[in-house]
């Protein structure tokens, strides 16, 4: 006796052929009952144990219409399973010599169970650190007894439920997730499986987190007038934020030209000297940061000024104040009196002050201050110091 073996791998089925005649029909997927999801695809494979060549197959089923065949294929197929194709199948093989009497046939009782889309419940706008509750809900069910909810983020399982679903019209489940700026791009899903069937349907969420903004100022905090200065403030919030600059409680400058990004340009100027703010502001909230600038000049303007409140004479007292327009203050003065280049040993210098108490010859001359800036630069002035008809 021949034995020839058959590997039907995509039908998940075996064919044995036996010498003449069809011995035995199976059915694949196996079993008396089988469990399909309405809405998938699916199908029933028909094969044999038979040494027919060419066996003959029909699919049937018990329907009031002619005699209930559905096709002449081994393979019976369902592109999308409707509830109304819950009942039993039977699939029946003979050979092509054979008579109807030498058939033989396999009954199979598919049952359709259904169950809705799960439909997520959830906040319309994530923010980093806030705990957030996501609801998981589906209805609609036909032969479920209980339905098994699995909480995915990515590829990472985050919860597991089983909820009864007797006599319910409705099952959720609530998920409580703190959302972390990470999560951004990843996939929040809830998938259910209706009592631990293989099919199962989900829905999934792609995260989206808000945080608020950061600000971060590049710029001097000082700069001598008529440098060029730039300030550039960002910022890395989500959604990305709007940045403005503004003076604090003063008209913005019009030599300081704000650009897009954050940045400013110009030209400095001592009008510019103050307080200046970034701004930066989204969805979640906004962020402020200040500096100070401060616009070094001068010396500029520098003279020098005597507070004797009568003419100069022989005896009185010589008080004199080197004045200058500068900003900061003045970092160092020096008073000398030409053409000797020597004080009067009698004089007093206290920084920009000079004072002699008791005026007398010897003390006529020129007078110079020499104004020295913090940046380096010097500026002088001069005062002569004489009696009147003497120089």
């Amino acid at each position: 006796m021949l034995w020839i073996f058959y590997v039907f791998n995509e039908c998940m089925y075996c064919c044995f052929v036996v010498c003449s005649q069809i011995e035995e029909v199976a059915i694949s997927p196996p079993g008396s009952e089988v469990f399909v999801l309405a809405g998938s695809a699916f199908q029933f494979t028909c094969a044999c144990v038979s040494s027919c060549k060419t066996p003959q197959f029909r699919w049937t089923r018990a329907t009031t219409d002619s005699d209930g065949m559905l096709t002449k294929n081994s393979t019976l197929k369902f592109s999308s399973v409707r509830i109304e194709d819950a009942g039993r199948y039977t699939c029946d093989a003979k050979c092509d010599d054979s008579s109807e009497k030498e058939k033989k046939l396999k009954t199979v009782k598919m049952t359709v169970y259904a169950f809705s889309q799960p439909v997520l419940v959830m906040p319309s706008i994530w923010t980093e650190n806030v705990a957030c509750d996501v609801t998981c809900s589906v209805d609609a069910f036909d032969h479920v007894d209980r339905v098994h909810i699995s909480w995915y983020l990515g590829s990472d399982l985050l919860k597991n439920e089983t909820q009864q679903t007797l006599d319910a019209a409705n099952v959720s489940d609530t998920l409580t997730l703190t959302a972390l700026r990470d999560h951004t791009g990843k996939n929040l899903t809830c998938e259910v499986k209706a009592d631990m069937r293989n099919n199962s349907k989900q829905v999934s969420y792609c995260l989206d987190i808000h945080y608020a903004p950061k600000i971060n100022i590049s710029a001097s905090s000082s700069g001598m007038e008529e440098e060029e200065v730039v300030m550039s403030c960002r910022s890395n919030g989500h959604p990305t934020p709007t940045i403005e600059w503004e003076r604090k409680g003063e008209v913005w400058p019009k030599n300081l030209h704000r650009h897009a990004q954050g940045n400013v340009t110009g030209r400095l100027h001592r009008s510019n000297q103050g307080v200046y703010q970034c701004v930066a502001k989204n969805v979640v909230s906004e962020a402020k940061e200040e500096m100070k600038l401060e616009v070094q000049y001068g010396p500029e303007n520098t003279s020098i000024q005597s507070f004797s409140l009568q003419a100069i004479s022989f005896g009185v007292q010589l008080n004199l104040t080197c004045l200058s327009d500068m900003y900061p203050k003045a970092k160092q003065y020096i008073w000398t009196r030409i053409p000797d280049m020597a004080l009067p040993k009698e004089a007093v210098v206290t920084n920009s002050h000079l004072i002699i108490d008791n005026f007398q010859e010897h003390h006529q001359g020129i007078y110079e201050c020499r104004v020295i800036h913090h940046s380096g630069n010097t500026e002088r002035a001069f005062y002569t110091a004489s009696v009147q008809g003497t120089i």
